[in-house]
């Protein structure tokens, strides 16, 4: 397997700054699948989605919970998953691996 096609291991964490306005993961980037980690100093929910999600799209997640995704068509963007919470400043981390 040549270096360029070796699966590339990212993490990076987000805080959302507003609760209840959802913002982008990160910037473009594509990832075969992602890892999303609820940070264990969060009080509250945490909602991992489209552009579209929010604490009326789905349970979320409490902290430490984990979520997993593996692409289906062999890539998602990181610039396309979205993550909202209940509580200020309150936010995830998350592990990818790179396509």
């Amino acid at each position: 397997m040549a270096a360029s096609e070796t699966p590339t291991l990212v993490s990076g964490d987000k805080t959302v700054t507003a609760a209840g306005t959802a913002e982008a993961l990160g910037a473009a980037q594509r990832v075969r699948s992602i890892t999303v980690v609820a940070k264990d100093n969060n009080t509250g929910r945490v909602y991992v989605g489209g552009s579209d999600v929010a604490s009326t799209v789905n349970r979320g997640l409490q902290a430490g919970d984990v979520l997993t995704h593996t692409s289906a068509s062999g890539w998602l963007d990181l610039a396309d998953v979205y993550v909202d919470v209940d509580v200020s400043g309150e936010g995830i981390d998350y592990y990818a691996v790179k396509a």
